[in-house]
């Protein structure tokens, strides 16, 4: 987890997105820094496509920032694919 957090304060200085790697290949991705009242399952209702399943995002999320449940704590920063980048 540290480590997770070092490498998005580290690539979010030098670059926009970094890539890690998946089962379908690279992913492109950024750092999202946890709020106040922040939940994984928050953050992940907003970045779910309309009609996909919130579930599959929050399991996502969890495996890129190999999280064992999803509580988490403000200031935590957490890897998310680039294209949940926005919320």
């Amino acid at each position: 987890m540290l480590a997770v957090a070092m490498s998005c304060v580290a690539y979010s200085v030098a670059a926009p997105a970094l890539e890690a790697d998946s089962a379908t290949g690279p992913m492109e991705v950024t750092c999202y820094t946890v709020g106040p009242g922040d939940t994984l399952w928050s953050y992940a209702q907003g970045v779910t496509p309309h009609g996909g399943n919130v579930n599959d995002t929050v399991d996502e999320l969890m495996r890129l920032n190999q999280l064992d449940s999803p509580s988490l704590q403000v200031g935590q920063r957490i890897v998310v694919p680039a294209r949940h980048g926005d919320a």
